[in-house]
C-alpha cells in the first residue's frame, strides 16, 4: 500500500467514526420527525412547519460558512479540531435543555427556534471540525474512501439503533416512547447524551495531524474562505453544483418519507420500520462501495448511483396502498444509494484538498468542508422550502397523492441534472490536468486573501 494510502490505526479509525453514530439521530430528529412533531402534537400548521425548518436550515448554512476558514486559524494549531468539537457540544446540550422546558403543544414559532437554533449551532461545528479533522488524518482515494466509508457506516449503524430504540419501546409499551414521549424528543435524548461521550473519546484519542496557522488571534476576514474554495475553477463549481442537487435530494425525500407512508400508502406503523429498512441497506451500501474503488473511479460509480436514485424516483408513485413490503424494499434501495452518493461526493472533495495541499502547503481543511458543504445545505433549505410549500398548497385531503408526485417530481428534477453534472465535472478535470498554467492561477487565486491577512 502506497504511503499516502495510509490508514489510521483501528482504535483512531473507530474514534473518527463514532460522532457519526450520534450526528445520525440529530439528523433523523431533525430532518424525518421535527416535521411530523410540529405539524401534528405540536398543533403547527404546514406553513409555520417550513417557516421553522427553513429558518433552522438557513442559520445552519450561516453557522457553517462563519466557522470555516475561523476553525482553521484557531489561535493553538495543536487544538484547532477539538476546541470547536468542545464548543459545539456544549451548545448542543444548551439547545436540548431549552426544548426540554415547556410541552411542545402550543408552543410558539420564536421559542421553537430559541432551542433549535443553539442546537443546530452546535451539531455544525462539531460536525465541521470533525469532518476536517477526517479529511487531514489520511490522502489517497482509497484511504478516504475507507475513513468516510467508516463514518457512514457509523451513521447508518446510529439510525438502525435509534430506529430499533424507537420500535422496541412502542412495541413493549414501557420506556420513552412507550410512556408518552414524542419521537422526536426520545432521539433528542439519546443524541445529548452520547454527544459528549463521543465527542470526548475523539479528542482523547485522535492526535490532530494538521498544521494549521500561527496567528495569536482568530482572523474573522477568514470567513470568505468556502465561498473562494467552492467556486476557484470550473471543476470547483461542478463539484459544488453536485452538492446543491444532492442536499435538495436528500431533504425532499426524507422530509417527505412519514408523511408519505401515512397518509398516501396508510400504513402509519410502518414509517420507522422503513428508516430502520433504509439505515441497514445504507450500511451494506457504504461497505461494499469502498472496495469498488479499486475498480471504479468515483466519478463513475456516482453516475451509476444517481441513475439508481433516479429509477427509484419515478418508482414511487407506484407504490401500492396498504402494502408494507413495497414499502419496505423501496425504502431499502434508496438507502442504499443515498448514502453511497454522499460518502462519494466527500471522496472528491478530499481529492480537491489534496490538489491544493501539494500546491500551498497546508490546505485549509475545515474552509474546504465548510465550502462544498455550503451549496449542499443551501440544497437542504431550498428542498425543505419548497417541499412544504408544494404541502401547504395541494393538502393532505387527497390521501398524499399529490405529496408523492411532488416528491417524485422534484427528486427526479435534481437527478437528472446531477447525471449532467457529473459529465461537466468529469470535463472539467481533464482540462485542469492538462493545463498546468492554469493551476497555477488557481493557487493564486485561492490562496492570495488567506496570506494577505496572516
Amino acid at each position: 500500500m502506497r504511503q499516502e494510502d495510509a490508514l489510521p490505526h483501528r482504535a483512531e479509525l473507530l474514534a473518527l467514526s463514532l460522532p457519526s453514530f450520534v450526528f445520525s439521530g440529530y439528523e433523523l430528529a431533525r430532518k424525518s420527525y421535527l416535521p411530523v412533531l410540529l405539524a401534528g402534537a405540536a398543533g403547527l400548521d404546514l406553513v409555520q412547519t417550513g417557516l421553522i425548518l427553513t429558518i433552522v436550515h438557513g442559520w445552519s448554512i450561516l453557522v457553517e460558512v462563519l466557522f470555516g476558514m475561523i476553525c482553521d486559524m484557531a489561535p493553538d494549531p495543536r487544538w484547532r479540531r477539538s476546541f470547536w468539537v468542545a464548543t459545539g457540544t456544549v451548545l448542543q446540550l444548551l439547545g436540548g435543555a431549552v426544548l426540554w422546558l415547556a410541552p411542545p403543544h402550543g408552543r410558539s414559532v420564536f421559542l421553537w427556534l430559541l432551542g433549535l437554533l443553539p442546537l443546530a449551532s452546535g451539531w455544525v461545528l462539531s460536525n465541521l471540525a470533525h469532518g476536517a479533522w477526517a479529511l487531514e488524518q489520511a490522502s489517497g482515494v482509497l484511504a478516504r474512501g475507507r475513513i468516510f466509508g467508516a463514518r457512514a457506516q457509523a451513521g447508518m449503524a446510529g439510525s438502525i439503533l435509534f430506529a430499533m430504540v424507537l420500535l422496541w419501546s412502542k412495541h413493549t409499551g414501557i420506556g420513552l416512547a412507550g410512556g408518552g414521549l414524542d419521537d422526536f424528543y426520545v432521539i433528542l435524548l439519546l443524541t445529548l447524551i452520547g454527544a459528549p461521550l463521543v465527542h470526548g473519546w475523539l479528542i482523547w484519542r485522535v492526535k490532530e495531524r494538521g498544521g494549521g496557522q500561527t496567528s495569536p488571534r482568530l482572523d474573522w476576514a477568514g470567513v470568505v474562505k468556502p465561498f473562494q474554495v467552492c467556486i476557484a475553477s470550473p471543476a470547483d463549481r461542478r463539484l459544488a453544483s453536485l452538492f446543491l442537487l444532492v442536499g435538495v435530494h436528500m431533504a425532499v425525500i426524507g422530509g417527505s418519507f412519514l408523511f408519505i407512508a401515512r397518509h398516501r400508502l396508510a400504513l402509519p406503523d410502518w414509517g420507522t420500520p422503513g428508516i430502520l429498512a433504509q439505515s441497514l441497506a445504507a450500511m451494506v451500501g457504504t461497505g461494499i462501495a469502498p472496495g469498488l474503488l479499486k475498480r471504479m473511479p468515483p466519478l463513475r460509480m456516482l453516475g451509476v448511483v444517481f441513475a439508481l436514485n433516479l429509477v427509484l424516483a419515478l418508482a414511487l408513485p407506484l407504490l401500492p396502498v396498504g402494502q408494507a413490503a413495497p414499502l419496505l424494499a423501496w425504502s431499502a434501495g434508496t438507502g442504499a444509494t443515498m448514502a453511497v452518493d454522499f460518502m462519494l461526493l466527500r471522496v472528491v472533495l478530499g481529492q480537491r484538498l489534496d490538489r491544493d495541499r501539494q500546491r500551498n502547503g497546508d490546505a485549509p481543511a475545515a474552509a474546504f468542508y465548510a465550502g462544498f458543504h455550503l451549496p449542499l445545505n443551501i440544497g437542504v433549505m431550498l428542498g425543505t422550502a419548497l417541499l412544504f410549500r408544494g404541502m401547504a398548497w395541494t393538502g393532505l385531503n387527497d390521501h398524499g397523492f399529490a405529496l408523492t408526485w411532488l416528491t417524485c417530481g422534484l427528486a427526479a428534477l435534481c437527478l437528472v441534472s446531477a447525471l449532467g453534472c457529473v459529465i461537466a465535472l468529469r470535463q472539467a478535470l481533464r482540462a485542469e490536468e492538462g493545463s498546468h498554467s492554469a493551476s497555477g492561477e488557481l493557487n493564486i487565486r485561492i490562496s492570495r486573501n488567506e496570506k494577505s491577512f496572516i
